[in-house]
């Protein structure tokens, strides 16, 4: 692994990328870690996906890994786009009948879920970009 790789396509994305696996790694080693997977599952379940346990697993896994190579850039874009896929629907799922706050005005709502979108989505389009090799002006 070379390690000014790490920090391309400039520093910016390369905070942003870095920052979204370490969110993401915490996120599903704290599911793990607190034995919260066989409730995760039971609450897909419930909310009509099949197999909720081993979609659980497999979210957790996802953003285990995911997080991990995103971090050192591997994969980026096949994580963001998973991970928006996962954000959306639990907007459309949990917190779009929660209104817009995580908290305050309301609980458990869509602000947060939207925000990482954004961000997954400029990680995106900057990683796009640089591997074909499109320069922008800032």
């Amino acid at each position: 692994m070379n390690i000014a790789n790490l920090f391309k396509p400039n520093y910016s994305i390369a905070a942003l990328r870095m920052m979204i696996g370490i969110v993401f790694i915490l996120h599903a080693a704290v599911r793990v870690y607190n034995n919260t997977l066989p409730g995760f599952g039971e609450f897909l379940e419930g909310k009509g996906f099949p197999f909720g346990f081993m979609l659980a697993w497999a979210v957790t896994l996802f953003e285990l890994v995911g997080g991990i190579l995103t971090f050192f850039r591997y994969f980026v874009r096949i994580f963001c786009i998973g991970e928006m896929i996962i954000l959306i629907t639990g907007i459309i799922t949990v917190h779009r009948e929660n209104g817009w706050f995580v908290v305050g005005r309301s609980l458990n709502g869509v602000e947060y879920s939207v925000v990482l979108i954004t961000i997954l989505t400029a990680i995106f389009i900057a990683e796009r970009k640089a591997s074909r090799k499109i320069l922008h002006p800032l």
